[in-house]
């Protein structure tokens, strides 16, 4: 090959490697200045995606009613709230009614406890629980006769009476009325305190004569009734007989003592010759 050949295809080889060289920058250079124009786009389109995943905030509700029931509360308390509701029915509930009504459940350890409460009887065959009171009268009827059969004359208070008997001052207004039984009542705000039975075997009539003579004693006042009692030589009650001052002096003044004068005897041997002392007197020596 001549020169003028090689000298030929040098040239078209180094055009050819120029053309090659400049379709690559010009193909590079899209895709080098892409991506500083579609990044921006890309981390708004991604942030915004991110926004729309994170979850709503729940709305804030106020004024919520509080749980009333009696599940969390301690068991002892539960059966504080089981005993009143029994004691205020007066009669037997079942395990169902007890539970509607205090919104609890009535679970084994909180049965055993009521069914060995003193204060409770279990039914076995009912399978009912009701409330024991201190007495076991809840009508008129079983009130006079508790008080009929008392040995006593202690009487019966109304406090244990109205300890599960809800009826207990009405029905003591009405046999007070009618004179079945005695009462007594508190001062401050005269409420029956004690009751007793009232035995119409004990009413005596009286005689119009004696009722006068009785009403024409005069009764000195309230002040001056004990100094009127001892005068008369009797001892007031209202008076503690331990603040009573007894005159001491004239106690032991009226008292004689009594000399003893027994004497041992030990000069045996000379008693002809010796005379007991307790026979001189101012005048000498009796004879």
């Amino acid at each position: 090959m001549s020169l003028d050949k090689q000298a030929a295809a040098f040239t078209r080889s180094v055009q050819a490697q120029a053309g090659l060289t400049g379709q690559r920058r010009t193909v590079a250079a899209p895709q080098s200045s892409a991506p500083s124009t579609t990044t921006p786009q890309t981390t708004l389109k991604r942030k915004k995606a991110v926004d729309r995943s994170k979850p709503a905030p729940a709305p804030i509700v106020y004024s919520q009613p509080t749980d009333t029931s009696l599940m969390g509360q301690h068991i002892l308390t539960q059966v504080h709230h089981a005993v009143q509701f029994l004691k205020s029915r007066e009669s037997p509930q079942t395990i169902q009614q007890m539970a509607s009504y205090l919104s609890i459940s009535m679970t084994p350890s909180l049965l055993e406890i009521l069914k060995r409460n003193e204060r409770i009887t279990y039914d076995t065959t009912t399978d009912t629980f009701e409330f024991k009171p201190i007495h076991n009268i809840r009508s008129a009827q079983a009130l006079l006769a508790f008080l009929q059969q008392q040995t006593t004359a202690q009487g019966l208070s109304v406090k244990e009476l109205k300890d599960g008997w809800s009826g207990a001052i009405d029905t003591i207004a009405d046999l007070e009325e009618r004179s079945e039984i005695l009462v007594t009542r508190t001062k401050k705000d005269n409420q029956p305190r004690m009751v007793w039975i009232n035995d119409r075997t004990l009413d005596v009539e009286v005689e119009e004569e004696f009722r006068n003579i009785w009403h024409k004693v005069v009764i000195p006042p309230p002040a001056e009734l004990p100094g009127e009692l001892e005068k008369a030589g009797l001892k007031p009650t209202s008076v503690d007989p331990a603040t009573v001052k007894k005159d001491v002096k004239a106690a032991q003044k009226g008292r004689k003592r009594a000399v003893n004068r027994r004497v041992k005897i030990s000069n045996t041997h000379m008693n002809g010759i010796l005379k007991d002392s307790k026979d001189l007197k101012s005048g000498g020596w009796k004879k």
